[in-house]
């Protein structure tokens, strides 16, 4: 597109007003230690590293999965986030392939997603550039940040259905932005590895300002094999093929001095906390935020002189030694040692949710009470079998018939256990004596 007709979109878009902000205020993208946020530039190279970087192809050049207008409006070139405030109003959003591993919306507030009322028919809200009532194909991802509460709101295949007057998406997840939560073992998100897509994007913001980007980015292969640490959901089983969740590092001794300084920013972050698998889809195509000041004329050929022979793969499902044990809080219990993490989360029949409130027993034990301190809602306790049949046990009763969600999370082997009590249903007691094959 050349500049004058670049220009000419812009004044367009922005004139209506329906060009999403580009590089919105946002909260910190969660905790330093996050999966997406940590150093792996001594973290130890996978044996098959060799054979995955075959599979890829050597060869394969690098290209940006990102930038700013397509030649045929309203089409856009990479992800559109949206930062919204807390007093946008939440939207209920029908779940229409995944809604078994989908959210009804973030923990602790009512259901549904803060979604713009000008998305339903305005361009440049949703991935893809299109409005939510036109469905032009592709994954059509939207993400929004709530910037006052600290949340993350991300939706896959959204489309507005006028005829049914509702939001439909194929899946959905939100993100508490203060805390490293790990979707469920099996569970997919926005993304098929499971994982958040923002904090994994290229964004303008970043490599345009004063600091280093201290993050890693997100990235496809064409197929993938099972998945690994911090991935959560498999999405094929492409015998060879990396799994989701691989991490790739650009090898410390490529020169990257030469590039202009905002691509030299992006590949040392490649070389400092390196690249996730999160999506099938082209080789070695690198995911960023839609931006109308990327030129695409530097990125391109910039991105391109790498190939996938100048990364290294990572010991497959790596994590830091130091990984933190469970931190207890006033909705949070940690047993056995505080390796255990227990979160609680209660739905009633008319949508509202909330967290359960921990009360420590013992090392083992704990309760949970939801509308009053003094209405025990439920008891669980995390048991050490190791000795009897190499598993960690889960035991848990509940004096309740609302809808429970319990999340026990190994904190050092970082797997997720979840069990749901159904609405309208007395408590279901939970004897699981092979919850967690962990141990030692």
């Amino acid at each position: 597109m050349n500049a004058k007709v670049r220009s000419l979109v812009l004044a367009v878009f922005f004139a209506s007003g329906a060009m999403a902000q580009p590089g919105g205020p946002l909260p910190p993208l969660f905790p330093s230690d996050n999966w997406w946020n940590v150093d792996v530039s001594a973290a130890p190279v996978d044996p098959k590293s060799g054979q995955f970087l075959d599979f890829i192809g050597r060869g394969t050049p690098l290209h940006p999965d990102f930038g700013a207008f397509a030649d045929t409006p309203p089409e856009t070139y990479g992800m559109i986030y949206l930062s919204v405030p807390g007093t946008q109003p939440l939207v209920p959003v029908t779940f229409v392939e995944f809604g078994d591993e989908s959210d009804a919306g973030a923990p602790g507030r009512p259901p549904g997603y803060p979604i713009p009322d000008a998305a339903k028919t305005q361009p440049g809200y949703i991935e893809g550039g299109y409005p939510g009532n036109v469905d032009a194909g592709g994954d059509r991802h939207l993400l929004i940040v709530d910037r006052d509460r600290g949340l993350l709101f991300e939706l896959y295949h959204t489309f507005w259905d006028s005829s049914a007057s509702r939001w439909e998406a194929g899946s959905g997840a939100a993100f508490r932005l203060d805390e490293n939560g790990r979707r469920p073992e099996g569970w997919t998100s926005a993304d098929a590895a499971g994982l958040a897509i923002l904090p994994g994007l290229v964004r303008w913001d970043e490599a345009f300002g004063p600091d280093p980007i201290r993050h890693a980015f997100r990235f496809t292969v064409r197929r993938t094999n099972g998945h690994v640490y911090p991935a959560s959901h498999t999405a094929g089983s492409t015998q060879g093929a990396p799994p989701m969740g691989t991490r790739l590092r650009l090898k410390a001794n490529k020169n990257i001095n030469g590039y202009p300084p905002e691509v030299r920013k992006i590949f040392q972050a490649m070389k400092t906390y390196g690249l996730i698998l999160a999506d099938n889809g082209t080789d070695m195509y690198i995911t960023g935020a839609h931006d109308p000041r990327w030129d695409n004329d530097v990125l391109n050929p910039a991105f391109a002189s790498l190939t996938a022979d100048d990364f290294e793969v990572l010991q497959l499902g790596w994590k830091p030694s130091t990984t933190a044990p469970c931190a207890p809080g006033n909705t949070r219990l940690c047993l056995g040692g505080s390796r255990f993490q227990v979160d609680v989360q209660w739905t009633l029949p008319n949508g509202e949710t909330g967290a359960g409130r921990a009360v420590s027993l013992t090392t083992d034990t704990g309760l949970f009470w939801f509308f009053d301190s003094a209405n025990v809602e439920m008891v669980i306790k995390v048991l050490n079998g190791c000795g009897a049949n190499n598993r960690y046990w889960v035991f848990a009763g509940g004096l309740t018939n609302v809808r429970v969600r319990i999340t026990v999370t190994d904190t050092l082997r970082q797997v997720t256990k979840q069990y749901t009590n159904p609405q309208g249903t007395a408590f279901q007691p939970i004897q699981d004596t092979n919850a967690f094959a962990t141990c030692p």
